[in-house]
């Protein structure tokens, strides 16, 4: 079971995107689960993250 946590049209504020990911992940109803959702919550971290990536 995905949930998505964050999209491109739809940004949250960071606190507000980990505490959602962490109480998704406790309350999951399998350790395989919670998995899938620290998983997204981390693409979703490197999403936000990408455009202030700085090249050198």
């Amino acid at each position: 079971m995905r949930h998505p946590l964050a999209r491109p049209e739809r940004t949250q504020p960071l606190p507000e995107l980990v505490n959602r990911a962490l109480r998704d992940a406790a309350l999951a109803p399998t350790v395989f689960d919670a998995l899938d959702i620290c998983a997204d919550a981390l693409v979703a971290l490197a999403a936000l993250a990408q455009p202030l990536e700085v090249r050198a």
